[in-house]
């Protein structure tokens, strides 16, 4: 599936295929969403994203293109398996 993301999913929980909760979505524009990471971010799943270079304080986030992701609900973005 190739999710058309927009500013309502700012804020939603970013999950991977098995449901376990791996960032939020900080922003959205342009057809990009830019996550901040949780703890159960892998190093493979940021490998697999490129990392935001524009970040401000000191805080890592990950950008996430409409075509890493599977589904869109109401609370949360789940990723395709890559």
């Amino acid at each position: 599936m190739c999710a058309n993301l927009t500013v309502d999913e700012e804020g939603k929980r970013v999950v991977n295929t098995n449901g376990k909760e791996i960032g939020v979505i900080d922003e959205v524009g342009a057809g990009v969403a830019y996550v901040e990471p949780g703890a159960e971010m892998s190093d493979s799943i940021k490998s697999r994203l490129h990392r935001d270079r524009d970040v401000a304080d000191g805080m890592e986030r990950f950008r996430l293109d409409e075509d890493h992701i599977d589904d869109i609900t109401g609370n949360e973005v789940r990723l395709q398996r890559f």
